[in-house]
């Protein structure tokens, strides 16, 4: 009877363990966009500042500037027919952002005479719209929203071009810009929403191949565009 008992207890703690071992692997993510806590390792990423950025094959990568007052906005990279913008925004501690930025996001579109319905995308909730065009009477450009809430972050990612509209476009630029992707948010304090300071790196990425491209436009008429050389 006792040696039954403390098996059943063994089996029993054995089972709490893979249980926990399991919960502990589903809270490491396989992919990025990572925290720098989980990714420390700098190695062959671009310094951008909050952001350790991958330097894509098949992809320039230019930068969104605020020339009036110095500040670096955004990363871009463009590849064959799709535009992938990333900006980073400090978050609490205790509550994610994109939820009610979603919102906000949402009503902002409408208020320019756009459209827009949320999707249940790879990364989570996205809002897929469509905004009129810069100087383009009674034409729409399809853009879509991305949030990823990390540990005091929010990475906004905005897609354009073909990813707007084809998936199979999207999840490859994605997936090549996102995999590897660092944010470093820093001990610094920055209250939420704030945009968390982006630098256009020193080293010169590796050459890539110049793909084809289609001229891409932004959802909106943005700051100037800096690209990396």
């Amino acid at each position: 009877m006792g040696l039954f008992s403390r098996k059943k207890v063994s089996d029993e703690v054995a089972s709490v363990e893979s249980e926990a071992a399991e919960v502990a692997n589903a809270e490491i993510p396989s992919i990025g966009p990572w925290d720098e806590s989980d990714h420390p390792e700098q190695g062959a990423l671009l310094d951008a500042g909050a952001l350790w950025i991958p330097a894509v094959k098949g992809a320039s990568i230019q930068f969104s500037v605020d020339q009036g007052r110095k500040v670096v906005l955004g990363v871009v990279f463009v590849f064959n027919q799709t535009a992938v913008q990333l900006q980073v925004f400090a978050a609490p501690k205790s509550a994610s952002l994109w939820e009610d930025v979603r919102a906000e996001l949402i009503s902002s579109i409408a208020n320019q005479g756009g459209s827009s319905r949320e999707h249940d995308g790879e990364y989570g909730p996205e809002i897929r719209a469509q905004m009129p065009a810069p100087g383009k009477a009674k034409t729409v450009q399809p853009v879509r929203y991305l949030g990823i809430d990390g540990p005091r972050w929010l990475l906004r990612v905005t897609v354009t071009g073909k990813g707007a509209v084809d998936e199979v476009a999207a999840a490859s630029a994605l997936h090549a810009v996102l995999d590897d992707l660092v944010v470093v948010r820093g001990q610094s304090p920055h209250p939420p929403r704030e945009i968390l300071p982006l630098s256009v790196p020193r080293t010169k990425a590796p050459e890539a191949e110049e793909p084809e491209r289609m001229k891409l436009e932004l959802p909106r008429r943005g700051p100037e565009i800096q690209e990396v050389r």
